[in-house]
């Protein structure tokens, strides 16, 4: 008998450690792939890093996180992308990760977070027909990511970003949006930078739109 549970221990160990090294392996590929998409606004070499993350996803389907920076990606190139008709069709992809968090259960900040992205980037392909559809998801998941940890700056960046955006008439402008930016901006230094597993982007970009707010 002590030697059936000693052969289930040592199996269990050996499926840990094997876990574990997975995870240390999809960190390192994720943090070096993410960490270079992130850095630019060059259209062409976002294209190659979104599909390397779309592999890094493929790969680790049982992790949120990949699936999250493979949508996040998406969501940037949608806005870059010159060609209209193409725009849509990178979102559905960012669907399709977005859809696979669902299926893993995930209930955090950053799952509505994303999903609010993805909303808001379909407005920006069509506003004035699609605002009525996608605004309001795109304000529910950032009140649910509000509910869920109200210190993501995440969230106000992203409210912040849509009013940056939206025209003055219809209660937009930079004025609108720097309040939230500010919210944001003072936030990022509480964020644990170092731990890619955490989504904590969004910081440079604040202080961009800061600073056009102020011009």
């Amino acid at each position: 008998m002590n030697k059936l549970f000693t052969s289930i221990a040592i199996t269990l160990f050996s499926v840990t450690f094997a876990g574990a090294q997975d995870t240390k392996e999809m960190e390192k590929i994720l943090n070096t792939t993410f960490t270079q998409f992130d850095s630019t606004l060059n259209l062409q070499v976002m294209v190659p890093l979104s599909a390397q993350l779309d592999l890094i996803a493929e790969k680790y389907d049982r992790e949120w996180v990949a699936q999250y920076y493979a949508a996040y990606a998406k969501v940037m190139i949608s806005y870059i992308e010159p060609d209209m008709a193409k725009k849509d069709l990178i979102l559905d992809q960012g669907d399709e990760f977005l859809a696979a968090i669902v299926d893993l259960g995930v209930d955090n900040d950053h799952r509505y977070i994303i999903t609010a992205m993805l909303a808001n980037a379909r407005m920006a392909v069509d506003g004035e027909n699609r605002w009525k559809k996608y605004g309001p998801i795109f304000e529910d998941n950032l009140a649910k990511a509000k509910e869920k940890n109200a210190d993501n700056p995440q969230i106000y960046y992203n409210k912040g970003v849509a009013l940056f955006y939206t025209p003055k008439m219809f209660g937009g402008g930079p004025k609108k949006a720097l309040p939230y930016l500010e919210k944001a901006k003072g936030l990022y230094p509480k964020v644990d930078k170092n731990n890619i597993l955490i989504p904590h982007w969004g910081e440079d970009k604040t202080n961009y739109y800061i600073s056009e707010c102020a011009k």
